[in-house]
């Protein structure tokens, strides 16, 4: 279990009274005694896109911080209600104008240094993608690129690092 903190809210966000301390099952919540909502921290989650075609990996570079300059492999949050397949689907659409063919999940991991959504949990997908022209999404990455997996460049997160080297292993799992 990561050592983070949940957000801080002092006020409810339905009536907009000062939240007090409840224990519940052990555990510290916060809650309201005017309305009783009580806040149950929970992390997001976010789905990958790992794409290899002939020995080369498709990758995103990052135009925003986090790890801004660097690369990454074509990923976005799960918006509310969406499954992480259909995130999967949207990003690897929005991020590289590439229609989604077959999914394969490889691996979920919980995310440390990503100060957006501390605690966050990625699915991380094999993917089989439609041939077709590569569209950089130019709002969120400077380019969008295929490396050599034996010499990829510079990846910021660490969980992204991890895959990485998973695929370098030949997909093999430690």
């Amino acid at each position: 279990m990561l050592k983070i903190n949940p957000p801080d809210y002092q006020f409810c966000p339905f009536c907009g009274k000062r939240l007090e301390i409840r224990i519940e099952e052990g555990k510290e919540r916060k809650c309201c005694s005017s309305c009783g909502w009580t806040y149950y921290p929970r992390a997001t989650q976010a789905a990958a896109a790992v794409i290899v075609k002939k020995g080369k990996v498709l990758l995103a570079q990052r135009k925003r911080e986090p790890f801004k300059g660097t690369w990454m492999f074509p990923a976005g949050f799960t918006d509310f209600g969406e499954h992480p397949l259909e995130t999967l689907k949207r990003e690897v659409k929005e991020e590289t104008g590439l229609e989604l063919k077959k999914a394969r999940l490889i691996d979920v991991n919980q995310v440390e240094g990503d100060s957006r959504e501390p605690g966050h949990f990625v699915f991380f997908y094999e993917v089989e993608v439609s041939d077709g022209q590569l569209k950089n999404d130019d709002e969120e990455n400077q380019e969008i690129a295929w490396f050599d997996i034996k010499n990829p460049p510079k990846i910021g997160f660490k969980n992204h690092q991890k895959i990485m080297k998973f695929l370098q292993k030949g997909g093999e799992k430690n």
